[in-house]
């Protein structure tokens, strides 16, 4: 016996991740999370469900930004031809959370009826793609029994879910660490190669002070002509300044590295936090042609880094 869910029009496919719209057939795609939203709040159609409630449920209370479950809710809106304003089938309760209406979510059963109605619909000479949904004609127990049904091999689907995003979130992270470990390297040579230079080279932090969560270094050629002679501070002066905000409001400390050769900056950011540490290094060719275009560059990779960094708990 297998058991269906159609919210408004809408056929909730668990196992291809979608919705198929009964009359069309129009498939859409839905993202894991909004899958397991969506499955989640079916379970719990007619309850509210607090923001608490719904991340232990679809996130595992895994730390998310702010956004993630009202992006994820506006998706599952326009998925399902919901009204954003009127918000007919997902209403947002102010101050207490989120609910389904339970009167848009109809469940069917797949068994004889099934195969009677399309041996019915081929008579007729249609091809029936998608199960007839249970009626309020029918009895409450024919109801219940389908709701019921559905409740357990949605549990199953869950559990399937919640197993699948586990595996990908480990192989994410497995990605990361070897990313962060192959970067590291990176640092770790360049720093080693600049250590066994010529007893010329030297490491100069540059107006220290200025920033109060950043250090700003350059590798300096005492003897040779490669010597920096632009004050790079000056140049780089308002994205440090803008990140230096964002760095406190973030608990967290940076050091950049510089060296230039001929028209090359080469340019290695360090982050620490109290839980996570973070590192970025770009070559950046002709980066005296445009001063905007250099701080738009150092400014948007330096705060990607910054906010993929961990939340540190209290």
């Amino acid at each position: 016996m297998i058991s269906h869910c159609v919210i408004h029009h809408w056929l909730l496919d668990i196992p291809s991740g979608s919705l198929v719209h009964q009359q069309s057939g129009e498939q859409r795609r839905l993202g894991e999370y909004q899958l397991k939203l969506l499955i989640v709040l079916v379970q719990n159609a007619g309850k509210i469900l607090t923001r608490e409630e719904l991340n232990t449920l679809v996130w595992e209370r895994r730390v998310i930004g702010n956004n993630s479950l009202p992006n994820a809710i506006h998706a599952l809106r326009v998925a399902l031809e919901d009204d954003g304003k009127q918000q007919r089938i997902i209403k947002t309760i102010p101050k207490k959370g989120y609910i389904l209406e339970a009167e848009y979510c109809e469940f069917s059963l797949d068994e004889k009826r099934e195969a009677d109605s399309k041996g019915a619909a081929e008579d007729a000479g249609v091809q029936l793609l998608y199960p007839q949904t249970v009626t309020s004609q029918e009895s409450p127990s024919t109801l219940t029994l389908a709701r019921e049904e559905w409740q357990k091999e949605s549990q199953k689907e869950s559990v399937w879910l919640t197993q699948k995003l586990q595996a990908r979130r480990k192989r994410f992270w497995r990605w990361m660490c070897l990313a962060q470990a192959t970067l590291l390297l990176l640092v770790v040579g360049f720093l080693v190669l600049t250590s066994s230079l010529k007893q010329e080279n030297k490491l100069t932090e540059q107006v220290p002070g200025v920033w109060s969560n950043i250090h700003l270094y350059a590798l300096e050629h005492v003897n040779d002509q490669l010597r920096p002679t632009e004050e790079i501070d000056k140049q780089i002066n308002p994205s440090l300044s803008a990140l230096n905000t964002l760095l406190i409001e973030h608990q967290a400390n940076m050091q950049v590295f510089y060296q230039i050769v001929s028209s090359t900056m080469n340019y290695t950011v360090e982050i620490t936090s109290r839980c996570d540490r973070r590192e970025l290094a770009m070559n950046i060719a002709q980066f005296r042609s445009n001063n905007a275009q250099l701080n738009a560059l150092i400014y948007r990779e330096t705060e990607r880094e910054i906010n993929e960094m961990a939340n540190c708990v209290n």
